[in-house]
């Protein structure tokens, strides 16, 4: 081996090896709340005018056979479905809900998931609050806020449940939930409802939609 060739192998290794070991720590230096730090709502309140209507109807025209805009509107509904208007994290352990309910979190693990060619982890907090746990949220698991180019809407999604954590990561009956929210005071709504029926956006959410009869048997 030429003493050019050696070098040039130890630079690969040495970057590659930057590079995992930076996103590993990115990983562990997860600890606590803070990245999701301030007022979140849920995506849907983006598609709750004429914008919104405009965008199941452009979504309609791609959809698989058979749907009806009331059709489309619906499987959005469930797709993001939360039983919660607002979530705010007020410092890195405390979460409120609906400006009603307050409770404590601590993190509790990660867990890996794979998204296409993307891997991902849901990070899993957990509270001991009585009120937060009657209320449903006993775990809240959150993926990072992040955006899909950076025209997009820069949003979280979370999922929350008394079953254990397991449950809300892999079960059949929550693979197509998937809450998603957005930071009014980071966001210009403005441009994120004008993004809403660009047709990248739409064809990406037409293409999530199950074919009906697919959809009946499950």
């Amino acid at each position: 081996m030429t003493k050019k060739l050696a070098i040039s192998l130890f630079l690969i290794v040495s970057i590659f090896s930057s590079v995992v070991f930076a996103a590993n720590k990115e990983k562990e230096n997860i600890t606590d709340l803070t990245p999701w730090k301030g007022d979140s709502v849920s995506i849907v309140k983006l598609y709750e005018n004429e914008a919104g209507e405009k965008f199941y109807e452009e979504i309609l025209k791609q959809a698989p056979k058979g749907y009806t805009k009331k059709m489309v509107k619906d499987y959005i509904s469930d797709l993001y479905y939360m039983k919660l208007k607002s979530l705010s994290v007020v410092d890195e352990n405390t979460i409120i809900i609906d400006n009603n309910i307050t409770g404590e979190y601590v993190h509790v693990c990660s867990i890996g998931m794979k998204m296409g060619n993307h891997n991902n982890a849901w990070q899993v907090f957990k509270t001991d609050s009585k009120e937060m746990i009657q209320a449903g949220f006993k775990y809240i698991l959150f993926f990072p806020f992040h955006q899909h180019n950076k025209d997009t809407l820069r949003h979280a999604h979370l999922r929350y449940g008394n079953e254990n954590f397991d449950f809300l990561t892999t079960d059949p009956s929550v693979k197509s939930w998937w809450p998603t929210i957005y930071q009014p005071a980071k966001t210009d709504e403005a441009k994120a409802t004008a993004q809403m029926t660009k047709p990248r956006i739409v064809r990406m959410m037409a293409k999530m939609m199950p074919p009906l009869d697919k959809a009946a048997s499950e």
